[in-house]
């Protein structure tokens, strides 16, 4: 009878280490563990985990933040507009936090890039980055991979636009951040996107995201030797970018010779990763709400074609653009594609002052994320918040007030802010606007999306559509 008692008794303490957060973060309110655990059974997003279990703190309840489980350990949420500019301000007394070693998804995109170091590695990071990205704006190889894409749209109808989105990213990165052509728009058996979808995949299963020491305890080798090779693969896009410069970052960033063969490597990872997922995801709930509110669409297409003038798109006539600029920050604001950010920590802990009057007293070395989707989806920042309405912006665009850079943050804030956010703005607006000028297009009748584009189950809580069919038809 010894053993089985000894067995229940290690099985009950293990349970209630889980289900119970550390004393030093029990002061704080909580959401439920059962109610996580029971979203992530049920393969809930990100965004709708946020929007039913934490914007309610905050709005309801008026909390400024709210600890839940999550990825293997207790973090905290910030919910608070407040709170939030403090701590992402602040890069010097919240630095990241390094990623857990027990995560094999960081066995590919690595740490020692512009957005996991700290410090002076960090700097240097962030130097030669930056100084990267102010070298080329590529609006024309936009152009170009956008017109492919309506070569193989042919004549319209039907079309899995979430399936075209993710090539047409894919190929901007790679031909734009990495110099290398994947050519997923023209290549139906792409290589690189297959052995990089079926890692997403894999990372996908919920066991494995909530509880990350099972891939200590049952290695998933398949996985890993994906892995590995698809970081052999960017591994050959470095050597062969040595030899062969372009117009591209990673030949900027090569002429930089202080980086190392890792941190290259794991710099073009992070962009990999961050420019096609969350570029694709943008594009695609942005055609999706354009459908869904075809005034918005045929508005903005009169603005497009007046501003193009039978011209293809550059830095002049896409700033002639600002109902189309609206349509891009209101797409980014309602299905933000990162709904938070990395975690950051504080090494000496430190006492967070909310916009409620409450404080909150955060310990030292704890996870802590800012919840993007939290401050883009709450009632008291925006007005109803839960509807796509891109005439909010307008008024920030012309000049009348000030954008709040406070509530609106999908490439975060601070100085640790996401680097190629001008990248990222331009090869939306640049392939919306050849996409308005040519075609026109709808949801299919009894779509699911005809209220709202309805996300997929993401491994790093990606809000992206998922089988999202529109119906083009060309222009003219």
């Amino acid at each position: 009878m010894l053993y089985p008692t000894l067995l229940f008794t290690a099985l009950a303490l293990f349970l209630k280490w889980i289900f119970t957060p550390p004393a030093k973060l029990r002061h704080l309110p909580r959401v439920s563990f059962f109610r996580v655990l029971w979203s992530y059974a049920n393969k809930e997003t990100e965004e709708a985990r946020i929007r039913k279990l934490y914007i309610p703190f905050m709005q309801e309840k008026g909390e400024g933040v709210a600890i839940s489980y999550a990825l293997g350990r207790w973090l905290i949420h910030i919910l608070d507009p407040k709170i939030w500019r403090t701590v992402a301000d602040d890069a010097a007394n919240w630095p990241k936090e390094l990623p857990p070693s027990d995560m094999v998804f960081f066995r590919f995109v690595g740490t020692k890039n512009v957005v996991f170091s700290n410090g002076e590695t960090w700097q240097k990071h962030s130097t030669v980055v930056h100084a990267a990205l102010k070298r080329t704006l590529p609006i024309e190889q936009f152009t170009v991979l956008t017109q492919k894409l309506f070569k193989r749209m042919g004549d319209g109808g039907l079309i899995k636009w979430d399936h075209w989105t993710m090539r047409v990213a894919l190929d901007a990165v790679g031909t734009t951040i990495l110099g290398y052509d994947f050519e997923a728009v023209e290549n139906d058996n792409s290589p690189f996107l297959k052995q990089y979808t079926t890692i997403m995949d894999a990372l996908s299963i919920p066991l494995f995201l909530v509880f990350p020491i099972f891939d200590v305890w049952f290695p998933r080798k398949d996985l890993i030797n994906n892995i590995d090779a698809l970081i052999a693969r960017f591994q050959a896009i470095l050597d062969y970018k040595r030899e062969n410069r372009g117009n591209d970052m990673l030949t900027y960033m090569l002429e930089e010779p202080s980086l190392t063969e890792e941190e290259y490597r794991h710099n073009m990872a992070a962009f990999f990763v961050a420019g096609h997922d969350s570029t694709a995801a943008a594009l695609s709930t942005l055609v999706a709400y354009l459908a869904i509110y075809p005034a918005f669409q045929e508005r903005a297409r009169k603005e497009v074609i007046h501003a193009l003038d039978n011209k293809d798109p550059d830095s002049h006539n896409l700033a002639n653009m600002q109902f189309l600029y609206a349509c891009v920050l209101e797409a980014l604001r309602i299905n933000t594609p990162f709904p938070f950010t990395a975690p950051r920590v504080s090494p000496t802990g430190a006492t967070l002052h909310g916009s409620n009057g409450k404080s909150y007293y955060i310990p030292p070395n704890t996870s802590t994320v800012l919840s993007i989707a939290s401050l883009h989806r709450n009632e008291n920042n925006w007005s109803d918040a839960h509807t796509f309405n891109p005439e909010r912006h307008l008024d920030t665009l012309t000049g009348k007030t000030k954008i709040d850079a406070t509530i609106w943050v999908p490439f975060s804030r601070g100085p640790r802010q996401c680097p190629a956010r001008n990248f990222a703005m331009y090869e939306m607006r640049t392939v919306t606007a050849l996409l308005l000028q040519s075609w026109e297009w709808e949801l299919p009748p009894g779509s699911p999306h005809a209220i709202a584009p309805q996300n997929v189950f993401s491994p790093f809580g990606l809000s992206s559509p998922k089988d999202l069919y529109i119906n083009f038809t060309k222009r003219g």
